[in-house]
């Protein structure tokens, strides 16, 4: 039997992969995740001392609007990526979007920034700290996908990786957002976008690996 045969006779079986069941448990592990990352967070660097007057601020909603989005769109193509003979679709096109707003809101904040303040704007004061954390703590979410990806069927275990590191960089970015002072669209759009990049590159390693059936 062909490998084009097998996909077929799998994803004429619905109960093959239990999607409900797969739904519930992918936003389950998110959340729980998400949970799991906040409190992480809080006890190993801290939350930010301002956090309570700039939770209500635009960059800061813009951190963890940018999670938001990508964690939500990630997570559902990830779901989809473990039904064979279900494509990605929409929402694996749509994950572009969130990155060239901010690249746009970037941008336009650097243009109109004075140049010698440029440099401050995009590296801020804790690049590097956020170019770790998120990839570091974005690792506990990315583990229990790993576990739900091993109850479905995927066929693209590289597609499928990628979108379960980029939807666990997204809850990371969310739960990081507590700690980050760093509030300027440029430094936003640098580092959470490389943070994002290394960890979508972890998982397309990874799941070829942890993920077969």
């Amino acid at each position: 039997m062909g490998t084009d045969q097998l996909i077929a006779l799998i994803a004429a079986d619905n109960d093959k992969v239990a999607p409900v069941a797969l739904r519930r448990i992918t936003w389950a592990v998110a959340i729980a995740a998400l949970g799991a990352c906040g409190l992480m967070v809080s006890i190993t660097i801290g939350k930010r001392g301002d956090l309570a007057n700039a939770s209500t601020t635009f960059p800061v909603l813009a951190k963890v609007i940018l999670g938001t989005c990508i964690a939500g769109l990630a997570l559902i193509a990830f779901q989809r990526s473990l039904r064979p003979g279900v494509k990605p679709g929409w929402p694996a096109l749509l994950l572009s979007a969130p990155m060239v707003v901010l690249a746009c809101l970037a941008f336009l904040a650097l243009s109109q920034a004075p140049a010698e303040s440029r440099g401050a704007m995009i590296f801020g004061r804790n690049w590097l700290v956020c170019l770790v954390a998120v990839p570091l703590y974005a690792l506990l979410p990315l583990a229990g996908f790993v576990v739900v990806a091993r109850r479905g069927a995927p066929v693209d275990e590289v597609s499928t990786g990628i979108f379960a590191g980029l939807a666990a960089a997204g809850l990371s970015t969310i739960a990081y957002s507590l700690h980050c002072s760093d509030d300027t669209m440029p430094f936003l759009a640098t580092w959470y976008s490389l943070a994002m990049a290394i960890e979508a590159g972890l998982g397309a390693f990874a799941f070829p690996r942890l993920v077969r059936w």
